[in-house]
């Protein structure tokens, strides 16, 4: 069986048959020239051996213009300095070649007004530099003159008379020098004001005295304190003083039990044996729970060990389960232990502070914001003027016992001496923070 063979098509056969349109002529186009006068234009830069990032962010520069025969004309310049150890400098070069004497242009064609607008672009070399180490020199002393005008902020707000009284006179100096027979007195008055103007500039981003103050007192070793409290009990929360979960593992189960049989609980902190009693039964468990918490921060304290003026230092666990009570959970102690002690299983004097500060204010919640220093301080072994600083720290009036008050304790005016009463009241009053100018005046 023979196949049809198809006719092999004739040149242009396969070309489509519509033709492309031809739009409408544009007529007249009016070229409009626009001159590059501004700072910033368009730029045609060449950068022979240099690499630079495209994220480099150039400033803009014009020369002075020029006088010459056919006009005036200002040399563009572009800097960057962005590099940590390079400097980007771009500007026209002419070298005197028949290239170098090209103009090149940029245009912008509107259809609908058939308007053709031309600017000249620059053209500019791209070079790069090691940046010199006389800028490096001057950006060290500028910032040493910040960190000195720092230091004489500082000086001026919280040192001594003398060093105040040192500083205005090194100003009063700088600024007068000359000022008698140098002609130039005015000019350095001028560079003087300048330095002053730039030195209140420095300075002005400085804490305040107030700023400072608070900072300070943030950092004390205490609990953390509602400023905004209306009332004593919402100072110091039960979550500031002992913490969410050191309260849901410390037992009272077992003071519970042994109050309703009429049987003692053993305990070595006076304060806590006057009143386990009577909390057990009132079935106020909640500050069960803070009376037992100052009990075993009592037995914590008194568990440490001492050597010469370091830090006290936590003993091994098995003896430390054992000054705190055999009936005591793991965790509890653990717990204790880890919220007093520093990184270095020690108690430094901040740390000893903070375990004092929180034994004071659990007693504060316990004896309803009004307690007598006195058992506490035969408790934590303490001399009367630091328990009775624990108290101020924490923002408490302390006083002697009135009549009334010795009346209820049954003490005499002798006895009443060594029990002095430390109230939380609204507001608060806490020690002011000391400045070099009181320190100087007591010495």
């Amino acid at each position: 069986m023979s196949e049809k063979k198809r006719k092999r098509q004739e040149d242009g056969a396969g070309r489509p048959a519509k033709k492309a349109s031809i739009g409408k002529p544009l007529g007249t186009v009016r070229v409009q020239h626009i001159e590059n006068k501004g700072t910033v234009g368009p730029v045609l830069a060449a950068t022979p051996g240099v690499e630079s990032s495209s994220k480099l962010l150039f400033k803009a520069y014009r020369s002075k213009p020029k006088s010459l025969n056919d006009g005036e004309s200002a040399e563009l310049l572009l800097q960057s300095s962005e590099h940590p150890r390079l400097d980007y400098l771009a500007r026209e070069e002419k070298d005197g070649s028949s290239n170098s004497l090209l103009k090149d242009y940029i245009g912008v064609f509107d259809p609908s007004t058939s308007k053709l607008q031309l600017m000249e672009v620059k053209k500019v070399t791209m070079r790069s530099s090691l940046r010199s180490e006389a800028d490096e020199l001057r950006d060290e002393a500028a910032q040493k003159l910040t960190m000195m005008a720092k230091r004489n902020a500082l000086a001026t707000e919280f040192g001594s008379r003398r060093s105040k009284k040192a500083l205005l006179e090194m100003t009063q100096n700088a600024i007068s020098r000359g000022l008698a027979d140098n002609p130039d007195a005015v000019k350095d008055e001028l560079v003087s004001n300048a330095v002053l103007q730039g030195m209140e500039s420095k300075t002005s981003a400085m804490p305040t005295k107030q700023q400072l103050e608070v900072a300070v007192d943030s950092a004390k070793p205490r609990p953390k304190a509602n400023l905004n409290a209306e009332y004593p009990s919402d100072v110091y929360s039960i979550d500031a003083v002992v913490g969410k979960e050191l309260m849901s593992m410390i037992p009272v189960k077992d003071w519970a039990d042994a109050s309703e049989k009429g049987e003692g609980v053993n305990v070595s902190s006076k304060f806590v044996a006057k009143r386990v009693v009577k909390l057990c039964k009132s079935k106020d468990y909640q500050k069960v729970k803070v009376l037992k918490f100052i009990a075993l921060c009592v037995n914590f304290n008194s568990a440490l060990l001492s050597k010469g003026r370091g830090p006290k230092k936590v003993p091994f666990k098995d003896a430390l389960q054992t000054a705190m009570g055999e009936d005591v959970p793991a965790g509890v102690i653990s717990a204790i232990r880890r919220t007093f002690t520093s990184e270095n299983n020690d108690l430094p004097r901040w740390n000893i502070d903070k375990l004092m500060t929180h034994i004071v204010a659990a007693a504060l919640i316990v004896d309803n914001f009004e307690v007598d220093m006195n058992d506490l301080r035969e408790d934590l072994k303490l001399e009367l003027k630091e328990i009775k600083q624990y108290f101020l720290e924490l923002g408490c009036r302390v006083h002697v016992p009135r009549e009334t008050e010795r009346t209820k304790m049954k003490l005499s005016k002798a006895e009443a001496t060594s029990h002095l009463i430390g109230r939380l009241k609204i507001p608060l009053q806490f020690p002011k923070v000391k400045s070099g100018i009181t320190n100087a005046k007591k010495r």
